[in-house]
């Protein structure tokens, strides 16, 4: 049985349970315990806890998985009466006898640690958010000294890192990213090599990216479903002047707006815009990525930020004129906020530059910091790929347990 020892120590006893009818009789289990010496209470739906049965009739421990495929759990969560619960106050376990026979074991303090809702901690206790004052330089690492647990604190703390010390190449670049992080792989390719005069081994693109002038702040590839999570930069060949690279912590634009515009930040938290990306004017030739109805600002259940799509480039089409009154107010409502939020995020005071030169290896957070370039005069060569944040986190995890341990498990 799995028992979370640190939540067990917390609890000294249960001081009293008895059924509650929810929704039919007796199909939830109202327990009173103490925990750190004070005294709590949790309803705990019997469905729950039919659901959440540790027994290996139930649960493949060696796999963590469930073995119950959900088509009879609410006819399976049944008692027939009070004494088929038996709870044993002094080692705080308890037993169900359920209607179909099966016998159910559990440790409170399991069960509580497993179930009991999070409370609610602001994102910028385990992250921190910047500008132009408070970061000062993009934290780096140098390649000889890196290791994996300070790249993910680093990465996770302020959504940008750069690596120096790497070799000047596109080979090396690769191979540093993939010992990193799996490659997130999009129609663009896996990893690039890319200029403003591309050449037959360079991919030519009909994007900005590809060109010389200035770029604004953005996060990429908002036309996609599955957003790219990180973004790395590899700056070959510098351009003659300009092609600096402008990085802004939108979190941190967006807790300004919060404050500052509250019914304007609701406005981008609520309204579901498209992005698409368009590429050739022959129909059916063209490249077409499209991602419907996703928000500018994402958050959590608590109001924690997730991730921010602001991309003005790559917007598609607002599919939102109607006979309503209403709908133009709520149209014209979104424009003024998504203009808020655009100064802000272009506000010099918010952004970080860096004249990114061979050697050094910029990696950003897609999900939080915008990327922005200045225009340029030359030739200027580059490469880089996106990685996957979802493997990035699912080996950054166990470095982060510590500076996340009062947040819920990102």
């Amino acid at each position: 049985m799995c028992v979370r020892k640190e939540m067990l120590a917390f609890i000294t006893r249960v001081s009293s349970w008895n059924l509650k009818n929810i929704r039919s009789k007796n199909d939830a289990l109202e327990v009173i315990y103490f925990e750190a010496g004070k005294q709590s209470k949790l309803i705990m739906p019997l469905v729950w806890l039919r659901d959440h049965c540790p027994s290996t009739k139930h649960y493949h421990f060696k796999t963590n998985q469930r073995k119950s495929n959900c088509t009879d759990l609410t006819s399976l969560a049944k008692i027939k009466n009070k004494d088929d619960v038996r709870v044993n106050r002094e080692d705080s376990s308890m037993v169900i006898d359920w209607i179909d026979g099966h016998r159910s074991f559990y440790e409170i303090g399991d069960i509580i640690g497993k179930g009991k809702k999070k409370k609610e901690v602001a994102i910028e206790k385990v992250i921190d958010l910047w500008d132009a004052k408070t970061l000062k330089e993009v934290p780096r690492i140098s390649k000889s000294k890196l290791s994996l647990p300070e790249f993910s604190v680093k990465l996770f703390k302020y959504g940008v890192v750069i690596i120096d010390d790497v070799e000047g190449t596109a080979e090396a670049t690769e191979k540093l990213c993939k010992s990193l992080v799996p490659v997130h792989d999009t129609f663009f390719g896996q990893f690039w090599v890319f200029s403003n005069s591309a050449s037959e081994d360079e991919p030519a693109y009909e994007d900005t990216a590809y060109g010389n002038e200035e770029i604004g702040p953005h996060t990429d590839g908002t036309y996609f479903n599955q957003t790219p999570g990180i973004q790395v930069f590899h700056c070959l060949t510098p351009a003659k002047t300009g092609g600096d690279t402008v990085v802004v912590d939108s979190f941190h634009c967006a807790k300004l707006l919060k404050n500052e515009f509250p019914e304007d930040f609701e406005t981008l938290c609520n309204t579901k815009i498209s992005h698409h990306y368009l590429e050739g004017d022959v129909p059916g030739s063209s490249i077409h990525s499209l991602s419907l109805e996703k928000p500018v600002i994402e958050t959590d259940s608590f109001g924690n930020i997730t991730q921010i799509r602001f991309n003005p480039y790559d917007r598609a089409p607002f599919a939102c004129l109607s006979s309503s009154e209403s709908s133009a107010s709520d149209t014209i409502k979104f424009y003024e906020a998504y203009e808020k939020f655009a100064k802000i995020c272009h506000d010099p005071e918010n952004a970080l530059t860096i004249s990114l030169k061979p050697g050094s290896v910029i990696f950003i957070d897609n999900f939080r910091v915008l990327h922005s370039r200045t225009a340029f005069q030359g030739y200027r060569k580059m490469c880089g790929c996106y990685l996957s944040r979802d493997n990035f986190m699912a080996k950054a995890r166990p470095f982060l347990r510590q500076i996340t341990s009062t947040y819920y498990e990102w």
